[in-house]
């Protein structure tokens, strides 16, 4: 997970609202007013310890308004009279809750509903067919709106010259053109996959004619779903997460390659002294965050106190640990969302490591960008 993105989060000196709903089951009438009614009790709670009035009043419009309903939860950050950041749950809140803080509390959203590498969503007809790009962490210049950025883009269609040819000519040359419209929608970037489904013919067609690139990174999801339907992306998210604890095994066996050469580190202690020098290039995370059990919040340190300075790879465990460092400015959070600040700040991917894989020690560890003497 490349975690650049989320900067724009951090550039205030102001207080957080990190803001975690349950909005399932409300669509009209009476659930909408259940809805505010939950949003009532968690803005009295969040009131009681900082009555911000306009960031508590801008986050009621995102998390009572159009975006939530229908939606199983909401995540979402209010800072300065604006919610720069809101997004959509795949399921209920593992734990909905609601806190003010320095920093944002974001590891529970990046568990649950992790923002996925560039990928396409192709669905193929013999009439053409949709391309919907979606964009992933490094999409959008800036953290907005309700959810990760997506793109449309149509293509296909019969004409009235192939109305003249045969209908496999007319398949083969509207296929042609889906994957040319495949190609332009990539747009030369790094896409993690191509996720086609549509009618099977469709199918084959449109993969024999793309580039050798994306024809590797071809998914076929066998079902004849509109590239904008919650099927289909409810199915490239399975194919998305799998794809994402693959490399994440890859990376761990990397990781164990590394012990004792300097390049890796594991334990809470090692892994914040490394982030704060700068040294992380992959962060993996694992433990009870995985668990789903929403009585279960994570680690057993994930809440534990943390000290954060106006530098985004300024974490501690404790206070002197950046004094010695000469940092003003040091305020208090929890180690979770220093975490997520100090990988976000120095460029490191993060990883949640898989359930099944060997623990690490306290679920926390870290392949490092050179080898570090000592570490």
């Amino acid at each position: 997970m490349d975690l650049a993105f989320l900067r724009p989060l951090y550039e205030s000196a102001g207080m957080v609202a990190s803001v975690y709903l349950d909005t399932s089951q409300t669509t009209t009438g009476p659930d909408v007013e259940a809805l505010q009614i939950r949003w009532r009790d968690q803005r009295a709670g969040l009131a009681k310890v900082l009555d911000e009035t306009a960031t508590l009043d801008a986050l009621g419009r995102v998390l009572t308004g159009p975006a939530a309903l229908g939606a199983p939860g909401m995540a979402a950050f209010g800072l300065d009279g604006s919610v720069p950041l809101a997004v959509r749950l795949p399921a209920t809140p593992r734990q909905a809750r609601a806190r003010w803080g320095r920093l944002p509390d974001l590891l529970p959203l990046l568990v649950q509903a992790p923002p996925r590498p560039p990928h396409l969503l192709v669905s193929a007809t013999k009439e053409g067919g949709d391309v919907l790009v979606v964009g992933g962490a490094g999409a959008g210049k800036a953290v907005q709106g309700t959810g990760w950025p997506v793109h449309r883009t149509k293509t296909g269609g019969w004409s009235q010259a192939r109305y003249q040819r045969s209908a496999e000519e007319a398949w083969e040359t509207n296929a042609k053109e889906l994957a040319d419209a495949v190609a332009k929608a990539a747009g030369g970037r790094p896409v993690e996959a191509v996720i086609v489904a549509g009618d099977v013919r469709a199918r084959e067609l449109l993969v024999a004619r793309l580039a050798a690139d994306l024809a590797r990174k071809a998914v076929i999801v066998d079902r004849e779903l509109t590239a904008g339907s919650g099927e289909l992306a409810q199915a490239a998210e399975q194919v998305l997460g799998q794809l994402e604890d693959d490399d994440c095994r890859n990376r761990l066996e990397s990781f164990g390659s590394q012990a004792g050469t300097g390049r890796a580190v594991e334990g809470l202690p090692e892994t914040v002294a490394a982030l704060r020098d700068g040294e992380v290039a992959e962060l993996f995370l694992g433990g009870d965050y995985l668990s789903g059990d929403r009585d279960v919040p994570g680690p057993p340190w994930a809440d534990a106190p943390a000290y954060a300075g106006p530098g985004l790879a300024e974490i501690g465990l404790t206070a002197d640990e950046l004094r010695e460092r000469l940092v003003t400015g040091i305020v208090p959070d929890r180690v979770d969302a220093a975490l997520v600040r100090a990988a976000a700040g120095t460029d490191a991917r993060l990883f949640i490591v898989p359930p099944g894989e060997a623990p690490l020690r306290d679920d926390i560890g870290a392949l490092l960008r050179f080898a570090v003497p000592g570490a």
